[in-house]
């Protein structure tokens, strides 16, 4: 009877232990896909840009399966820093080991002037 407990305590602890240590499984994955975005950013053969990551991170899941979660999905926008603009948008599915799965961008048409000549 005693060990029945101790296992059911044991089971317990393990399940709510990220949720206790407030880990994050999904660092990785956003990781790799912030990466992968500021690459298809860059142009071809140039180096990533530096980017600046604004991740609004769930500190409450709505159970506790969400912190086993496989797959996580990202939807990313790029702004430009000066005028808040949004140049470039994607979206991004990664594993919790920070493989990158599928990854869509799309690049908005810069604004620039075009002269008609008549």
């Amino acid at each position: 009877m005693n060990i029945r407990k101790i296992s059911f305590a044991i089971v317990a602890i393990a399940a709510i232990s990220p949720v206790v240590a407030s880990a994050s499984p999904e660092e990785a994955a956003l990781n790799a896909c912030a990466k992968a975005f500021a690459s298809s950013i860059a142009a071809p053969g140039a180096a990533a840009p530096q980017f600046k990551l604004n991740y609004a991170q769930r500190r409450f899941a709505s159970s506790v399966t969400d912190y086993y979660a496989r797959n996580y999905t990202f939807t990313m926008k790029a702004q430009n820093p000066k005028t808040g603009t949004a140049f470039a948008s994607a979206t991004c599915l990664a594993d919790m080991h920070g493989e990158v799965l599928q990854f869509t961008s799309t690049a908005k048409p810069t604004e620039t002037t075009t002269l008609a000549a008549r």
